[in-house]
């Protein structure tokens, strides 16, 4: 099968032909021409060779023809020499003649030689009087066929020799043109077929490495760089073979290299939390990574290829790309980009690159959403302290200028400010150590050294605590607690700092005659779920993602009413995630207010 592929695949080739057909056509004009001279040389190579024989016949002849055939008589030759001519004519096939110089005959072997006319006028007759020997062709009557006709002379100025002549028929013994041609033609179309055998050998010998180095060029175009060229001749050809496969080698080795830089550096920049965009001179994008997709809401592959517009709406790009292209230096821009997940902030930072003459851009994105959100927080927290602190040292300050100016030595009022001025001392009390507590809470966050902590008993306690408020409040709490011991692990201060906070909440925002339940359950996964649950004025959904911020405060009026410092729920969210738990809320206006603790517990519990 492999040898027949081959021979398809060689029949199909042009250059085979161009080379076979320009070899044949030279051997089939080689051969015609060949022929035809070899043709002729052979025809008259055939009839010098019958002319010399006839002339070496003369020559034989010759002595009977001295002194002019002394003592010939017409038709009588002398005793023994006409057996002898004859016997010869017999044995060779000829005619002889003998002929005086006058033209007489005196012999013949095929007529009588008295009744022949003078041979004086015949053509070899004349030619071999004067030159010795003469040839002729022409019709013979005696032969009553074309004759060929050889007359020799010994001495042509000798008046003492007399003419020898022989004729024979002219195509007797010889072959005819036509035998010639065709002899000459199975010869040359045998060498013909003969050299265009070699010639296709020589050909296909040629051109097979050729279709190869075709066939490996080809593989190397479509990036199979293990092609490689087996049959090489020991030649130019066969360099040429060895050549394009080194270059195989080397291209299939510079390929590897480069695949495995293009595979470090796609996994560097799929490992980039900054998005990365690079965009050709035609505003195409010609590459894009892990998180520019997350970030813009497509997948790598859909975004190559697209306009840059078409893929990302972020008003400013443009414009950005457009300067990083004129400039020398990297272009940075501030852009607000509307995601999947609302608002993003965006630091886009481009520069130009430049591929051949195209120039292009890569643009790398720094998500900052987060940033200015906590830069917000930050804001807002030091307003928040700040008007936290201004408002009960403003009170502080007007009741005790109050009581300077006299009011001091009023027993009617002085007891009242004093009261205010200490309620107020509590309240600053009360903001500095919650704030003390943020503090600490997220100095230790990733280095909190937890231990196991009896869960159910600590609940137990902090309802103890709670019972002379929980009277006052005219609440009732109910514990639903687990039979055994539930351990978690955890910070005991920490646990009980969230479970004041969580209690407090909740008797401060349920009305009398309500209702607080205390549910701890053990979960599969190894997790312990904490619930307190309240019958109180409950969460508007809006502000439930928000509560667990620093002074945020759904209803201030009622807060202020209340008391807190607006820290209790972020402490409650910071201690649960130091203690790698999570903390969330359910909540129904009018209906009351579910906070829900997931805490890991302890092996074996």
């Amino acid at each position: 099968m492999g040898v027949l592929w081959e021979s398809f695949a060689l029949f199909r080739s042009r250059f085979f032909w161009k080379l076979f057909g320009s070899y044949a056509i030279l051997v089939v004009i080689t051969t015609l021409v060949s022929a035809y001279f070899v043709g002729r040389y052979v025809e008259r190579s055939q009839w010098d060779a019958k002319v010399e024989s006839l002339r070496d016949q003369c020559v034989l002849l010759s002595p009977y023809a001295l002194n002019d055939y002394p003592g010939w008589a017409v038709g009588v030759p002398p005793e023994g020499v006409l057996d002898q001519v004859r016997s010869m004519a017999d044995t060779n096939e000829i005619r002889v003649t003998f002929i005086r110089r006058d033209g007489l005959v005196l012999l013949d072997t095929a007529e009588d030689p008295a009744a022949m006319e003078n041979h004086r006028g015949r053509p070899e007759v004349q030619e071999a009087l004067v030159a010795g020997v003469g040839v002729s062709q022409r019709f013979g009557r005696t032969l009553g066929a074309d004759a060929l006709y050889a007359a020799y002379v010994k001495d042509p100025r000798s008046e003492r020799h007399g003419v020898v002549r022989v004729s024979v028929r002219a195509n007797e013994n010889l072959a005819t043109p036509r035998q010639i041609l065709a002899r000459t033609a199975l010869s040359a179309t045998l060498a013909a077929l003969a050299a265009l055998l070699l010639g296709y050998w020589g050909a296909r010998r040629m051109t097979s490495p050729l279709a190869e180095m075709t066939e490996a060029a080809r593989a190397f175009q479509e990036g199979n760089y293990e092609q490689r060229i087996l049959d090489l001749p020991d030649d130019e050809l066969g360099d040429l073979g060895r050549a394009l496969n080194g270059l195989g080698l080397e291209v299939r080795s510079r390929v590897d290299r480069l695949s495995a830089e293009r595979g470090r550096l796609s996994a560097m920049l799929a490992g980039m939390a900054e998005g990365v965009l690079a965009v050709g001179e035609d505003d195409r994008i010609s590459f894009s990574n892990r998180a520019a997709g997350m970030l813009f809401g497509y997948s790598e592959t859909q975004a190559e290829g697209r306009k840059l517009w078409d893929a990302v709406h972020m008003p400013g790009l443009v414009e950005l790309i457009s300067q990083a292209r004129k400039a020398d230096h990297v272009v940075q821009r501030e852009l607000v980009f509307a995601g999947q997940g609302g608002e993003r902030r965006l630091v886009a930072k481009a520069h130009h690159f430049k591929i051949d003459r195209a120039t292009g851009a890569v643009v790398v994105f720094e998500d900052i959403t987060e940033l200015r959100q906590l830069e917000r927080v930050r804001r807002d927290f030091v307003a928040n302290v700040s008007h936290e602190l201004k408002t009960p040292l403003t009170s502080i300050r007007g009741y005790v200028e109050t009581l300077l100016e006299g009011a001091v030595h009023d027993p009617d009022h002085n007891v009242r400010f004093l009261e205010k001025i200490q309620n107020n001392v509590d309240r600053l009390s009360d903001l500095v150590f919650d704030l003390l507590s943020l503090a600490r809470i997220e100095n230790q966050e990733g280095r909190l050294v937890r231990t196991q902590v009896d869960l159910g008993a600590l609940i137990a306690e902090t309802c103890q605590v709670f019972e002379e408020q929980v009277e006052r409040a005219h609440l009732e709490v109910h514990c639903d607690l687990p039979s055994t011991p539930c351990v978690v692990w955890g910070e005991e201060r920490g646990l009980a700092q969230v479970l004041e906070n969580l209690l407090s909440n909740a008797v401060k925002y349920t009305p009398a005659q309500g209702r607080i339940d205390i549910v701890l359950r053990r979960e599969e996964g190894g997790k312990a779920h904490l619930m307190v649950r309240d019958t109180g004025v409950g969460i508007p959904v809006g502000d439930q993602d928000r509560i667990f911020e620093r002074f945020y405060r759904v209803d201030k009026a009622r807060s202020n009413e209340v008391g807190g410092t607006g820290l209790g729920l972020s402490i409650v969210k910071h201690q649960v995630q130091a203690m790698q738990g999570r903390v969330g809320v359910e909540s129904r206006v009018g209906k009351g207010t579910c906070f829900h603790v997931y805490l890991e517990c302890a092996a074996g519990d």
